[in-house]
């Protein structure tokens, strides 16, 4: 029978096996994540594949996106289980150990740092259809709706300009967004995501380096994001210079870069979309007053 001093001993061995193991994991899945940055940011088909599933997919991060690239095939709306849970649906018991492993947050707020969790594909649940988003239709009030909202991101202001050859265009000598209004509301929508972009780029002129042409793809990319959120028209940006964009960037940089375009496609997309939904959120409004008026037992 072993002693106590042993059995305490043995414990503590296990222990630090154990933490070794995790630290080892986690060692390996952030070097798969910037490996993966680094495809993303090197190659240009590796940058689409990467734009279009982190516009379809805005709230997780760069990172996250990156590790579902290098683990699933063709992936397209993907989630943990209680995302897909949140929308009606499951994923079946065949696919469970067939995830992609990621890094998610820990559901005690008082933990720090990320742990390590599973991501899965659409493909791989069952249940309830996906609610799909209704895109802006050309003429509508919401589609009118959306680009008041999307102006409102704007950190310049704007003029109408009928006769500039294109949609619309942010002037960095004036500061200014010009709008031509000749053009159809999707056209000038989907000109107007990429110019603010620029706009918020160029940082009224506080921003020394910005120059127009080294900042294409930036801001290209985020208004593609924003677009395919609302199911506007708008090309996949050209992503020829994707690898001399990024030369001198480490895999913790590349990263950091794509996630801040994430949030500012995101911050933008979120200022429309509630400016679209405005009912939904007075219900729901109201309804938290009344739990708060009556209460719950």
């Amino acid at each position: 029978m072993p002693s106590l001093s042993e059995i305490l001993k043995n414990k503590a061995e296990s222990k630090q096996q154990r933490t070794e193991s995790r630290r080892a994991e986690r060692e390996g899945l952030s070097q798969m994540r910037d490996g993966s940055l680094m495809a993303i940011t090197t190659t240009p088909e590796c940058y689409t594949q990467y734009l279009v599933l982190q516009a379809d997919n805005i709230s997780l991060s760069a990172g996250n996106i990156a590790l579902a690239l290098s683990q699933m095939v063709n992936p397209t709306k993907i989630g943990t289980t209680d995302f897909w849970h949140k929308q009606g649906r499951y994923v079946m018991d065949e696919e469970m150990s067939k995830g992609a492993t990621v890094f998610v947050p820990p559901r005690n707020q008082n933990f720090r740092g990320y742990l390590m969790g599973s991501y899965y594909d659409v493909s791989q649940t069952t249940g309830k259809p996906l609610k799909e988003s209704v895109p802006l239709a050309e003429g509508s009030e919401r589609m009118n709706t959306a680009f008041a909202a999307l102006l409102d991101t704007a950190p310049v202001g704007f003029v109408e300009n009928t006769k500039l050859d294109a949609p619309a265009r942010y002037n960095e000598r004036d500061c200014v967004l010009e709008i031509n209004t000749e053009y159809s509301a999707g056209q000038v929508f989907a000109a107007l995501a990429t110019e603010i972009s620029y706009a918020r780029l160029h940082d009224r002129g506080m921003n020394r380096d910005y120059d127009r042409e080294s900042f294409q793809l930036t801001a290209e990319s985020v208004g593609f994001m924003v677009c395919r959120r609302f199911g506007v028209d708008c090309p996949v940006p050209d992503t020829a210079g994707v690898e001399r964009f990024y030369n001198y960037y480490t895999p913790d940089e590349r990263g950091k870069s794509l996630d801040l375009m994430r949030q500012t496609a995101r911050n933008m997309g979120d200022t429309v979309e509630r400016s679209i939904q405005p009912r939904q959120q007075e219900h729901t409004a109201n309804r938290g007053n009344n739990n708060r008026q009556y209460g719950r037992r």
